[in-house]
C-alpha cells in the first residue's frame, strides 16, 4: 500500500466546473492548500463564472485563511505536483489520492497537466474512490465531529482543505469501525448473541448494522463497545429481546 493522501477541491459550478482551490492531508497529518488569487484577471473571471452558492454561500467568503496558499492556477498545479512528488520520494512508494467525488481528482489532474508536470506525477499517484466508504453514516458523523474541531483554526466545511481532513477523518473512522467488527464477530459472546438474535426472530444482518449504531438503551454508546464487558452479553440479549417484542423504549 502506498502513502494514502486525502483530496477535496472548490470549484466555480456543476455543469461546467474550474478549479478554484485544492486542499490535500495525509493519514499522519501534513497538509497542502492552494487557492487561486482572486485580485488576478484570471482570478476575477473565475470568480464571475462562480454559481451564487459558491460566491455568496460560504466558498469564496473563506479565502485568505491559510497564509500563502494565494497563486495562479498553473502555480496551483506546480506546487501540487511538487508536494505529490516529494510524498512518493520521501516514502519510495506510490501516491494513493483518495476522494469521494471524481471531479476532485480530474480538476487536480488538469491543473498539474497545466504546468507540465502530469507525466511525471501519474508515474507516483494513484486515484482511489472512497465515497462508497466514508459515505456510511459512521464516516459521516467522523466528518461532522472533525468540522466542530476545524472551527478552531476558523475552517468550515467547503474550505477544500477542512472538507480534505473531515474525509481523512470518516474514512479512519469507518476502517477502525470494520476492524474492530471483525474482530468481534470471531468472539464467542458474539456467536451466542447471534443464536439469541436468530431465536428472536431476527436475523444476522440486522445484528450487523444494529451493533454498530449508538443506542439509545445503552445511553448512546454502540452495542459493539458493551458486548465483551462484564454483563454485555445479558445487557444485548435483553435488548434485542425487547426490540423484538416491541417492548423497546
Amino acid at each position: 500500500m502506498g502513502t494514502l493522501s486525502f483530496l477535496d477541491t472548490e470549484f466555480t459550478d456543476l455543469a461546467t466546473p474550474e478549479l478554484l482551490s485544492l486542499g490535500l492531508v495525509t493519514l499522519d497529518g501534513r497538509e497542502h492548500y492552494v487557492e487561486l488569487d482572486l485580485s488576478t484577471e484570471d482570478g476575477q473571471a473565475r470568480m464571475r463564472a462562480s454559481s451564487d452558492f459558491v460566491r455568496y454561500g460560504g466558498v469564496l467568503d473563506m479565502w485568505g485563511l491559510v497564509p500563502g496558499a494565494a497563486a495562479t492556477e498553473l502555480e496551483m498545479g506546480r506546487r501540487t505536483a511538487e508536494w505529490l512528488l516529494g510524498l512518493a520520494f520521501e516514502s519510495g512508494s506510490r501516491v494513493e489520492v483518495a476522494f469521494d467525488y471524481s471531479t476532485d481528482f480530474e480538476l487536480l489532474e488538469y491543473a498539474i497537466r497545466d504546468s507540465g508536470l502530469w507525466d511525471r506525477v501519474r508515474e507516483v499517484v494513484t486515484p482511489v474512490d472512497v465515497g462508497a466508504i466514508t459515505g456510511s453514516s459512521e464516516g459521516e458523523l467522523a466528518a461532522e465531529g472533525c468540522f466542530r474541531e476545524l472551527a478552531n483554526r476558523g475552517l468550515r466545511r467547503h474550505h477544500a482543505l477542512a472538507d480534505a481532513i473531515a474525509l481523512r477523518e470518516a474514512y479512519v473512522a469507518v476502517k477502525a469501525l470494520a476492524m474492530q467488527m471483525a474482530h468481534t464477530t470471531h468472539t464467542n459472546t458474539y456467536r451466542q448473541l447471534v443464536q439469541h438474535t436468530l431465536f428472536q426472530g431476527l436475523d444476522e444482518a440486522w445484528l450487523r448494522t444494529w451493533l454498530r449504531v449508538p443506542a439509545f438503551g445503552l445511553n448512546g454508546r454502540k452495542p459493539m463497545d458493551v458486548l465483551d464487558e462484564p454483563g454485555g452479553l445479558e445487557a444485548l440479549q435483553d435488548l434485542v429481546t425487547r426490540i423484538a417484542t416491541g417492548t423497546y423504549s
